[in-house]
């Protein structure tokens, strides 16, 4: 199954946009909202991302982050 690491969906457009994709094709996936900043108790986006940003998306092993890489990718 997918595993989609997002940031606050009102501040990240760019996060938003594979997770509509995503859910308006009915891809299952989970979610997890990553917090911008340095949130104590949360994962920081270094921790999920090779770029350290979000959206990432997780398929197994690989990675994929960049929202038309994501897009692309689901294609």
């Amino acid at each position: 199954m997918y595993e989609l690491f997002i940031a606050n969906k009102n501040y990240s457009s760019w996060s938003l946009r594979p997770w509509v994709l995503m859910r308006e094709l009915a891809i299952p996936f989970t979610e997890t909202v990553i917090p911008l900043g340095n949130v104590p108790g949360h994962p920081s986006t270094a921790d999920v991302s090779p770029s350290g940003r979000v959206p990432c998306l997780r398929n197994g092993q690989l990675l994929v982050w960049d929202s038309l890489a994501i897009t692309e990718y689901l294609s």
